[in-house]
């Protein structure tokens, strides 16, 4: 049945093709050498992909054949197979880890999102063919940010987009095999779509068609989100373990199963006097020590400030966090490793965990908060020391509205902002050819803040850094590099991690050091945004097992990073085990002897029973790491804070306002 085409346009387009796809795979076939070596079956899979898409290009079927609805509908069902293959390969998935009923959820999308395209467009090929493409940037934008942040891409990165342009020249894709793998499939899918070429036909065959697609498409979307159809089918989106939900569950499926958190879901019992009862309660119930004290707060978080021995031995040439490591119990510093939600890239929720007293816990996983939930006044952290007559300032040494930052700070209450506009002259060190300010100039700006204002004016200063920032192929401005040894390979971006925080470690003793010259009472508060993106191999050999392996508790090692209180006057001694970023904020309020809202005493009191909470799940006292879906003897005091929270950020007019300032 299969004829050459006696059409030079198609053969000359065919020729053209054959050339393209014999060159490209010339050209990349280094890109397909592993740790394992060359990779030859998959590379000879490319050529054969490519090959058919040729063949297909320059030969025809009957057009009785070609034209016909059911045949046409045949090609679409088949072409589902390549589609699904394609996104795969992109992410380097194995088809055998795949779930047999994830496998047929993903054709059943694929075929779902072709339907509907065909009952708009009329036409089979443009269908399949928009499917495919469509199908093809979504799974290079997953593997994109995979290789980027560490993290599969979820439907709330679209919130994100501005803030991933400003950073994207830091990094390098590196369109490895299974970019090419999918490039060769859709270039197959392409081609094989061309047989396609049925269509509907008359006004009121396709307005039938139109109606049961919507019928059909509402009845299995609805069932997608507002039911429990996919975990009744041993379909799981694992939150605290996203790239093995990917690997398990296929691209699209996961794609679209993120899609299911995009709104926020009404706490069970919610209401907003249960919040005000709350509240009381946990006033009535607490002792607050006020003192007349008023320190200067001086908030740091450290780009990417990380010691990664808390994952496993690094077994580095040098302790490249030598002097944050001297710290641990000398006077008047408090010490311990702060639990975050979220690791290589979303550093705005760390801040807004600091700053706030809410968990990401709460909101739908791969929420940016800032983007998507804060657009009026906000009560934290600034308006409680606003409030006590505090000057605020917000100091960030790059792109003012990254994250959102240049609307949501004013929001939050503080009364000054200077971005990168105010750091010229600056010097730089870091990921991307030394284009970020480096922590010597950034905390310079501070000291400048500090020696401008008045004598009994009292100082807030939050400082988000900028030195650490990745990608770390290459750097500069580090004099040495940290090396690493008894690994199986170089890992140079690592190397090259690792000497930026030997840096950032050296600045931090230069800033406690200014602050513990001066007069007045100060504080300094010092933590990690979050871990590094670094890759997935080094972090294996860390470890010393795959992250398929890895427990909750491993898993949550990944995200933790150092923090410490110090003061230049008495404020006691302590080391801490782990304390999420929630309650650091209450800490510092508790230490510094200022007045604390309802909801800073409700904190203080839950950390006693759960001293640490983030996305991935939460700790008792024990030190045992539970997930969300166990039910514990904390489980209701969660459900309570979920209450608070819940007030506190949708409450809208009726939010507990006394429960979140304080008087006067």
């Amino acid at each position: 049945m299969l004829t050459i085409s006696r059409s030079k346009k198609k053969l000359v387009s065919a020729a053209i093709w054959a050339v393209g796809v014999f060159v490209c795979l010339l050209t990349v076939r280094g890109q397909f050498t592993a740790s394992s070596g060359f990779e030859l079956p998959l590379y000879l899979f490319c050529c054969a992909a490519g090959a058919v898409a040729v063949l297909f290009c320059c030969v025809e079927l009957p057009e009785h054949l070609t034209k016909n609805f059911a045949f046409s509908t045949v090609i679409a069902l088949v072409s589902a197979v390549p589609i699904f293959t394609m996104m795969e390969a992109i992410a380097s998935n194995t088809l055998k880890e795949l779930y047999t009923i994830s496998i047929l959820f993903n054709f059943l999308v694929i075929w779902l999102l072709v339907w509907l395209v065909l009952s708009v467009s009329r036409r089979f090929c443009f269908a399949l063919r928009s499917v495919a493409v469509l199908c093809y940037i979504l799974a290079v934008a997953n593997d994109m940010v995979q290789e980027f942040r560490g993290q599969p891409i979820s439907a709330l990165d679209l919130y994100s987009l501005r803030t991933a342009a400003s950073v994207a020249d830091r990094y390098v894709y590196s369109f490895g095999s299974g970019f090419w793998t999918g490039t060769m499939l859709l270039l197959l899918v392409w081609a094989f779509s061309g047989f396609a070429k049925g269509r509907l036909r008359g006004v009121k065959t396709s307005c039938i068609n139109l109606t049961v697609c919507l019928v059909c498409q509402a009845a299995f979307w609805g069932s997608f989100y507002k039911t429990s159809m996919l975990e009744k089918l041993g379909i799981s989106d694992y939150l605290w373990n996203q790239k093995l939900a990917f690997q398990d569950n296929g691209v699209l499926l996961s794609l679209f199963y993120s899609t299911r958190y995009l709104m926020i879901d009404v706490p069970k019992g919610y209401s907003a006097d249960r919040a005000d009862q709350l509240l009381t309660d946990a006033s009535d119930s607490y002792v607050q020590t006020v003192t007349d004290q008023r320190p200067n707060i001086i908030a740091v978080m450290n780009e990417s400030f990380a010691d990664l021995d808390l994952v496993g031995d690094l077994n580095a040439s040098e302790d490249p966090l030598a002097y944050y490591h001297s710290l641990a119990g000398s006077e008047n510093t408090i010490t311990g490793d702060l639990l975050v939600s979220t690791f290589g890239g979303g550093t705005c929720n760390t801040e807004f965990e600091f700053l706030s007293g809410c968990s990401m816990a709460f909101f739908p996983a791969g929420s940016v908060v800032y983007q998507q939930y804060i657009t009026s006044e906000l009560p934290n952290l600034t308006t409680t020391l606003t409030d006590q007559g505090y000057t605020a300032f917000a100091v960030h040494p790059f792109y003012a509205y990254c994250w959102n930052r240049d609307e949501v700070y004013p929001l939050l209450g503080f009364d000054y902002f200077l971005d990168i506009n105010n750091f010229e002259g600056a010097r730089t060190m870091g990921g991307y050819m030394g284009n970020s300010v480096c922590d010597e100039s950034d905390y310079e700006k501070l000291f400048e803040l500090y020696e401008a204002k008045e004598p009994d004016e009292r100082l807030f200063i939050f400082n988000v850094t900028m030195q650490n920032h990745g990608g770390y192929s290459q750097i500069s401005g580090c004099d040495e590099n940290v090396t690493l040894d008894g690994y199986s390979k170089q890992y140079t971006s690592a190397e090259n991690y690792l000497s930026l925080v030997r840096e950032s470690d050296k600045q931090l003793e230069t800033l406690l050091e200014y602050f513990s010259q001066v007069d007045e009472p100060t504080i300094v508060v010092f933590f990690g945004d979050h871990q590094p993106n670094l890759s997935d191999e080094f972090y294996n050999e860390l470890y010393g097992i795959p992250e398929e392996e890895r427990t909750l508790s491993q898993i949550q090692n990944k995200y933790k990073t150092p923090f410490l209180i110090w003061a230049n006057y008495d404020i006691g001694s302590e080391q801490l085990g782990t304390i999420s970023a929630n309650y650091l904020s209450t800490l510092v309020l508790e230490k510094a002897g200022l007045e604390m809202p309802e909801f800073n005493q409700f904190l203080s009191q839950l950390y006693k029973q759960v001293p640490a909470v983030n996305l991935n799940g939460y700790q008792t006292p024990d030190g045992i790491d539970h997930s969300f879906e166990e039910e514990t003897d904390v489980t209701e005091l969660l459900r309570e804070y979920q209450t608070i929270q819940y007030n506190l950020m949708f409450g809208k007019a009726d939010r507990v306002e006394s429960g979140f300032t304080i008087a006067g």
